[in-house]
């Protein structure tokens, strides 16, 4: 084994829920609770991407040491951290659950040696791309739920993962590539429009029509910012949302799964056990029963 154990900040303690190791990448859900506000310094010197699993977590403010100019950022529900950079963090008391994936340097080093110049460290602080989420929460139900040659697809999906979070960082680098500052959507707007999908159900599903009206903008110009922001389409990214929300809501066993599927905006229970095993190879069925034992 290559990667030895997690590196993680001293003041950051918490519970281990479950680990899955592979010849060049680990992966730990964990679960931390505060009693009071705190701050870390942390230098990583292996690549780390980090997903936010608890819908009511402590805030979580960042910055890198070495941006031009290191203001703390509100973090999204993806953070990652590239080697060899400082990330200051302070965080609210509180209780978060989440998954780490921690990469091998020397199996991804030829993936993340580029320019990690401003625009790409302040990327660092929210990823929001269905492609990278997707691949996290899949990783998650194999952790939770092994199977057959479940270490050679953890093995694989770890790989997969490192190849879209470069081909997220490489879409910066485009012209056209929205930042805040150039009137792309922001990390507001974005967050904002993740609420709109979390709040729908099947009697109010949200349009793109109605996201592009509530941004401003035509269809035609938030669906291409929203792809160069994202890597994905919103279709796509709603379909996750759903998705992610439905894991969630069958942790909560009083929920009926016709009830659940309402809720996340699909029209039988049928159609969302369909979406819910080709996203997670699961049947809700059984994603709850593995998440209740």
């Amino acid at each position: 084994m290559i990667v030895d154990c997690l590196p993680k900040p001293s003041t950051l303690a918490g519970t281990v829920e479950c680990e899955a190791r592979g010849p060049t990448s680990v992966i730990q859900i964990n679960r931390y609770s505060w009693d009071e506000p705190r701050e870390a310094l942390f230098k990583p010197d292996t690549p780390i991407v980090d997903i936010v699993l608890s819908r009511r977590k402590a805030s979580l403010d960042c910055s890198f040491l070495e941006l031009s100019r290191p203001e703390s950022r509100r973090v999204g529900d993806i953070l990652f951290m590239p080697p060899g950079y400082t990330l200051h963090s302070r965080w609210d008391r509180g209780a978060r659950r989440s998954m780490c994936c921690v990469f091998d340097p020397a199996s991804v080093t030829d993936l993340f040696d580029f320019d990690w110049g401003d625009r790409k460290l302040v990327a660092s602080l929210g990823i929001d791309n269905a492609i990278i989420r997707g691949t996290m929460m899949r990783l998650v139900s194999e952790a939770l739920e092994p199977q057959f040659a479940s270490a050679l697809l953890i093995e694989s999906l770890c790989t997969a993962l490192a190849v879209e979070l470069r081909r997220h960082f490489d879409i910066l680098d485009k012209d056209d590539a929205p930042i805040e500052s150039e009137g792309g959507l922001s990390h507001n707007e974005l967050h904002r429009i993740r609420e709109s999908l979390e709040d729908e159900d099947a009697s109010n599903p949200t349009t793109v029509a109605r996201l592009a009206q509530a941004a401003g903008m035509s269809v035609r110009h938030f669906s291409r910012l929203f792809r160069a922001s994202t890597g994905g389409t919103v279709s796509e990214y709603a379909a996750q949302v759903r998705i992610e929300r439905a894991m969630r809501l069958l942790c909560e066993e009083r929920l009926l799964i016709k009830e659940i599927a309402f809720r996340c905006g699909f029209q039988s229970s049928s159609s969302f056990s369909s979406a819910f095993r080709r996203a997670t190879t699961l049947t809700p069925q059984q994603y709850r029963a593995a998440r209740l034992n």
